[in-house]
């Protein structure tokens, strides 16, 4: 007993000194800051609300967190940005030091010798986990800065004497415009101010802040449009300030800036509890931080000092986000509004991503973090009253992905028991998220989620219907293994069923998914070109939505036919080296074949090996994606960091085990990429991962042991890792092909040579059997249903049809425009979804055949065709913008058309959407040219389309009478060019929508 009772107090001494251990200096912020990584490289805390760093304005896509390492000139250091996001933001309260400039005015990096902006060095750069360091060679001043929760540090050392004049500038921002600004001072030591943006829909982001010195200021100088006014107090759209001091050489000045979202009360008290100390006590704060998070996993000490700046990077980057967004009182804001809570919020959610491979990784290091954000979440339904966020940003959704994606992190924080979380609210939130039909994503067009629950498939008249659907799939898994756990065996059911919808999509032929059609039909596509797969997948991969099934992995195996077919098409992917033809998507990167590691939705997909028996290949392929795809360089991350999940995938894969399927419960096992990891959880245990033999070459597992039992599972449950231990892997240069590749060895077991069941659920829709949508005296609709058993209703007054209806027996004559409608009824089946037809008088039957001829002037249209085809197709764009109907463009959209005769006319009309969310507006006017002779074109006819405040989300036809008889017309649709000062897209360039222009 001494002698276990000895060995018990050395493992603690040895454990308690390892805990100790700094290791903030084997993170590098500045890896993903260059290529597409999308992270920067300043101060911050884990999950805190500031994110103090090096601010530029958005140039392109690659300074979506307001940093690029090609970057050779400073505007400043603001205080918040995302960590790795394709999409930009934040970037409030900048502040820059400088001297010898009295100027307030941003400029551009071509006007660094007249603006306040200063060049600088990679050279005089340094960063660490907390705090970030450069030199302004302008000024020949040291910027040093730090951070706590709710403030950012900044230490300025002068390396000459004078008069400094300090620039606060809370006009600056990433991708947005802010609509209100204001600065006074408020005693020789303090500055406070607010910035308001527009974030559309009337909605107000507020961000609050006061300054306060280390030293007072001689004298403040307001401006407004970067013109000096009199006072020390202003507000309007762009106020800031020149803080003034005379210096010594080496002089330091401090300033401690605080944030609130709700107002300067919030700003005080957040600056009390944890703010009020100076730059050194909280560098020393940030760094002890910081340690806490990267202790809970130490690498053995074999560990390659590049490896070690890798991972603990990565796991850095796993820790930025979400973020907390209430002051210390409790208060907050969503959507503009304010809100109490008893405990943090945070917001930033981009999980969409990180569902995936993030928030099960917080399960294991950190349930306590967990515990906080899945209550902030819950709290959007049950306090807040605003439903799930799709993706949200400071408080603010922005509806930018897809999914209820917030479903499945709830659920797993239930199905793991994470302490704090009340399971009924938990459930009815998740539950209520999968019938919410109101959120629409602003990038991905409508959710189709009305016709997910009817036809358990989203339609494939829905854009990106094949990714909506296996989301929503796993979402509803998870949602249905809490029903199970709480006893709700209803819901569990039908969340079962609803998890099992892919099934419907799967093409034998193919292997892969395919966009389903409500009439039945499959959308085949075509994987030699991105377009089509760009606009039925999200970023048109195919690959990895065709093989994200994580929730039926038995399922999708049978439908290929079994572990040996389902390999090789696994194989085919992987090795599948043809060009694609077309415009890439920018967030599929990162190839082996067709593998592309760095889109989120794939990253199950090396994994997927092992439930074919053949785990050797996913330790070859998640190998080759660590040694290729990340490094410690700048440019190390192949793609968007994405708020944790591409690090998270890392650290995962560097453990040797990662969450295909998280609401499983279940680790799919790969192989340690170092020899040793111990992670030290929360409850006091530690679990460890070995690899003997590890090296460059020894990349397969040869045999493993867990607490010194043979193991030849390729999985490891989550208790397991909780209840601590030692998983320990034999690693070799060739493949075991014996190791794992049993049945009972895989997750799924033995597949038998049934095929899975599919469930029809609905009638599939009618269609008009006539393909013209245009007459000229009368249009004849034959109606007709894939299924010969059922029954169509149909009406042409506008109404929806229904069993009430008018059956069709016969054609339908109509003479007049109107829609028709129709829906098909089956015996057991719910009615289908509304087929809808817009028909309508044309003169374009009567011309001559080959006529109208047709020609855009500007034929770059992202979307629709650049010859026009799209506008006369017949074809008649719905309410999605992503239906493969319309001709989206950011100019005007001219066309040329010649009749092949004189034709007499009597009016125009042209069909737009409206759907702002996604920054769609009407045009601004139409006018109409024509004439006999190309050359001598006049102006017959124009209309003015007046502008509205209330925009919903809808299809308008405009009218434009004419008269006289024409061959050869110019239409001419001038776009609204920049959205209003009311919506988010002020002051950018918005999108216009048209299809069908019809001459009756």
């Amino acid at each position: 007993m001494k002698r276990y009772l000895l060995l018990l107090s050395t493992l603690v001494l040895l454990f308690s000194c390892e805990k100790k251990q700094s290791l903030v200096h084997y993170v590098d912020p500045f890896i993903g800051t260059d290529a597409h990584g999308h992270t920067f490289p300043g101060a911050t805390t884990p999950y805190g609300m500031v994110q103090l760093s090096p601010s530029n304005d958005f140039k392109t896509w690659d300074w979506c967190s307001g940093y690029h390492y090609s970057d050779s000139i400073i505007k400043g250091f603001a205080h918040n940005h995302i960590s790795g996001a394709g999409l930009s933001g934040l970037g409030d309260i900048l502040i820059m030091p400088t001297m010898g400039k009295e100027t307030t005015y941003a400029g551009s990096d071509e006007e660094v010798d007249t603006s306040y902006r200063s060049r600088f060095s990679h050279d005089s750069e340094k960063a660490y986990a907390g705090y970030y360091e450069v030199l302004l060679e302008d000024y020949n001043i040291k910027v040093a800065l730090t951070a706590t929760t709710r403030s950012g540090f900044h230490k300025y050392t002068f390396l000459k004497a004078g008069e400094a004049a300090i620039v606060l500038d809370p006009t600056h921002t990433l991708l947005q415009v802010p609509a209100e600004t204001g600065i006074e001072k408020v005693s020789d030591t303090e500055v406070r101010g607010f910035k308001k943006m527009n974030m559309g829909e009337h909605r107000m982001r507020s961000v609050y802040f006061s300054a306060k010195f280390s030293k007072p200021f001689k004298k403040i100088t307001l401006t407004e449009n970067d013109e000096p006014i009199q006072g020390t107090e202003n507000t309007s759209k762009r106020t800031n300030a020149l803080v003034y001091f005379d210096v010594d050489m080496d002089e330091d000045i401090e300033i401690v800036v605080t944030l609130s979202p709700t107002d300067y009360e919030g700003v005080a008290k957040n600056y009390e509890v944890d703010s009020n100390m100076d730059f050194d006590a909280a560098l020393k704060s940030a760094e002890s931080s910081w340690d806490a998070i990267l202790n809970k996993i130490v690498l053995g000490e074999n560990t390659t000092e590049a490896d070690k700046r890798t991972f603990y990077t990565a796991l850095y980057h796993t820790a930025i986000s979400p973020n907390i967004i209430s002051d210390v009182d409790g208060n907050y804001t969503v959507e503009g509004e304010k809100q109490h809570s008893d405990f943090t919020q945070f917001s930033n959610y981009s999980t969409w991503d990180t569902y995936r491979a993030l928030h099960p990784l917080m399960t294991i290091i950190n349930p306590t973090k967990t515990s906080e954000i899945v209550n902030s979440m819950i709290s959007r339904t049950t306090e807040a009253g605003v439903g799930q966020p799709v993706w949200e940003l400071g408080g603010f959704d922005n509806y930018c992905m897809i999914g209820y994606t917030t479903a499945p992190i709830i659920a797993e924080a239930v199905l793991k028991d994470i302490d704090g979380v009340d399971t009924e609210a938990a459930f009815e939130t998740i539950r209520s998220a999968a019938f919410d039909i109101t959120k629409h994503s602003a990038v991905y067009d409508v959710s189709g989620l009305a016709d997910y629950i009817n036809y358990g498939y989203v339609t494939g008249e829905t854009g990106s219907s094949v990714s909506k659907t296996t989301e929503y799939n796993y979402h509803d898994y998870a949602i249905a293994q809490v029903a199970q756990k709480l006893g709700k065996t209803e819901d569990a059911a039908l969340f079962t069923q609803r998890s099992l919808g892919y099934r419907s999509l799967y093409d034998p032929k193919t292997g892969y998914l395919m966009p389903k059609l409500s009439t039945g039909d499959m959308n085949y596509m075509d994987t030699s070109v991105w377009d089509g797969m760009i606009t039925n997948y999200v970023s048109g991969n195919i690959w990895a939505y065709s093989a994200y099934t994580p929730q039926d992995m038995a399922g999708s195996i049978a439908l290929h036919g079994g572990k040996e077919k389902y390999a090789a098409w696994l194989d085919g992917i992987f090795t599948d080296t043809t060009q694609v033809g077309g415009a890439q998507h920018v967030d599929i990167s990162g190839f082996i074949g067709k593998y592309g590691h760095g889109d989120e939705p794939g990253h199950q997909m090396p994994y997927l090996y092992n439930y074919v028996n053949q785990p050797w290949k996913t330790q070859k392929y998640v190998n080759t994606v660590m040694r290729t795809m990340y490094s410690d360089r700048p440019d190390g991350m192949i793609n968007n960091e994405d708020l944790g999940q591409m690090s998270a995938w890392y650290v995962f894969s560097a453990l040797g085990f990662y969450p295909v399927s998280p609401a499983s419960l279940e680790y799919q096992l790969g192989a340690p990429f170092q020899e040793e990891a111990n992670i030290h959880l929360d409850n006091g245990k530690t679990f460890t991962v070995r690899a003997k033999n590890r090296t460059k070459e020894n990349l397969y597992v040869q045999s493993a042991t867990l607490n010194g039992e043979d193991y030849t599972k390729t999985y490891i449950h989550h208790k397991t890792i909780m209840d601590g231990g030692v998983l320990t892997f034999t690693m070799g240069p060739e493949p075991n092909k014996v190791w794992g590749a049993k049945d009972e060895d895989s997750s799924v077991g033995t597949i038998g040579p049934a095929k899975p069941e599919i469930l029809v659920m609905a009638s599939v829709a009618p269609y008009d059997t006539t393909e013209s949508a245009f007459f000229t005296n009368e249009h004849q609709a034959v109606l007709q249903s894939n299924d010969p058993k059922a029954t169509i209703y149909y009406t042409v007054d506008g109404s929806t049809p229904t069993v009430k209806s008018a059956e069709f027996t016969k054609p339908i004559v109509i003479k007049e425009n109107t829609t028709l409608k129709a829906i098909a009824i089956s015996d057991g089946l719910k009615p289908s979804k509304v087929y809808e037809k817009p028909v309508f008088k044309s003169i374009f039957p009567a011309l001559k055949k080959g006529y109208p001829k047709y020609t855009m002037a500007y034929p770059d249209t992202p979307y629709g065709k650049g010859d026009g085809s799209f506008l006369f197709d017949e074809r008649i764009g719905s309410s999605s913008y992503s239906d493969g109907k319309w001709t989206g463009i950011k100019n005007t959209i001219e066309v040329d058309l010649d009749l092949g005769e004189q034709v007499a006319l009597k009016g125009i009309s042209v069909g737009m959407l409206t759907d702002i969310a996604s920054w769609i507006f009407p045009a601004k006017s139409i006018e109409v040219f024509g004439g006999n002779t190309t050359n001598k074109l006049q102006p017959i006819a124009s209309k003015i389309i007046e502008p509205n405040t209330d925009y919903p989300k809808e299809v308008n036809r405009y009218s434009v009478p004419l008269s006289g008889r024409y061959r050869y017309l110019k239409v001419k649709v001038l776009p609204l060019a920049e959205g209003p000062d009311w919506h988010d897209a002020i002051g950018k360039k918005v999108w216009l929508f048209v299809d069908e222009i019809i001459l009756y």
